[in-house]
């Protein structure tokens, strides 16, 4: 699978990038938003890691925009901040999985296989 991955902390995108690739997918990791969004304009991705709070915009700010350009994109969600009132939003905007920061690599992975396979429980975290 390709992957976009999206958080404004380096290490997170060099781990996400690591366990992802670790398992054989294409993985496109990013800390800039715009640099972000032009690799999704530019090829098309199965799936799009990202964190909740940047400080541009949100997560799901840049998933309204992803959305404009791939609207076929499942997504990943990663947080800190996984209180009911944003996982409630993640959920009524469309994001299919939930993991919640600090995660292992296996959550990760369990958090991109859920957003995949479409689980039908909507925003779950996984853990």
């Amino acid at each position: 699978m390709k992957i976009v991955v999206l958080d404004d902390e380096p290490r997170i995108v060099l781990m996400c990038r690591r366990v992802l690739e670790a398992q054989g997918h294409t993985v496109h990791g990013f800390t800039d938003s715009g640099a972000a969004l032009a690799q999704l304009e530019a090829e098309a991705a199965d799936v799009l890691v990202i964190d909740y709070k940047m400080p541009a915009l949100t997560g799901l700010d840049f998933v309204q925009r992803a959305w404009v350009v791939r609207p076929g994109l499942r997504v990943v969600m990663i947080t800190a901040h996984g209180t009911r009132d944003v996982m409630s939003r993640a959920a009524e905007t469309g994001v299919r999985s939930i993991v919640l920061k600090p995660f292992t690599p296996a959550e990760l992975a369990r958090g991109v296989a859920a957003a995949v396979a479409g689980a039908d429980e909507g925003a779950a975290p996984s853990r």
